[in-house]
């Protein structure tokens, strides 16, 4: 049952065994790569059929990086299809957010969903549904009053009638983000690949 009309409207209906996003507000696109750490001679304008021509072979590799970016309103979004970039360099979401508001959206099937929010290059609000529910971030529960508008009581595993993933949806869509449906399938978008974090 689609349960909002908001800018991620379409995602709540569909089974999307990997969610992994970055949002950032009021800065291009191309910048948002950039503050990602993208391959700078990946980075194109492609529509569908060059999209999969040129990176088909890599969306679902867990060292292909491929990503999608565009806009929704003053928010430009950027989609990782398939590996982790968001999960496993922590700075990311800071570095997209300075200057700024970042958000970083994950899911999976297993372990669960991360939803972190910063601003000007600080964690403001972390929450993980990964290991029970966790935590972080210099005002942990700035968003304490839109969670229990949603029925939701994270410390007692009780998330409402939208589950936690349905929440952290909610939650994003609040701040005002969104991702087009049309410009992931249809439009041509940014994409590219982005380097893999140092640590690999």
């Amino acid at each position: 049952m689609n349960t909002t009309t908001g800018g991620l409207g379409w995602m709540y209906d569909t089974d999307l065994p990997l969610v992994n996003l970055t949002f950032a507000r009021q800065i291009s696109a191309q910048e948002l790569l950039e503050r990602m750490g993208v391959d700078h001679n990946t980075v194109a304008v492609r529509g569908p059929n060059d999209f999969r021509n040129e990176l088909g072979g890599l969306l679902y590799a867990d060292d292909g990086y491929v990503v999608s970016a565009g806009h929704y309103r003053s928010w430009a979004w950027a989609w990782e299809h398939g590996s982790w970039k968001g999960i496993q360099d922590r700075g990311m979401v800071l570095r997209a957010s300075i200057g700024t508001a970042a958000l970083e959206l994950h899911a999976s099937e297993k372990p669960g969903e991360v939803f972190r929010y910063a601003e000007d290059g600080r964690l403001i609000t972390g929450l993980d549904t990964t290991n029970s529910f966790a935590r972080t971030g210099s005002d942990p529960h700035r968003f304490d009053t839109e969670m229990q508008a949603l029925g939701a009581r994270p410390e007692e595993d009780e998330y409402g009638p939208l589950g936690s993933l349905g929440m952290f949806y909610r939650l994003a869509e609040n701040l005002g983000v969104g991702v087009p449906l049309d410009d992931l399938n249809n439009r041509p978008v940014l994409s590219g690949r982005l380097l893999p974090p140092a640590s690999r």
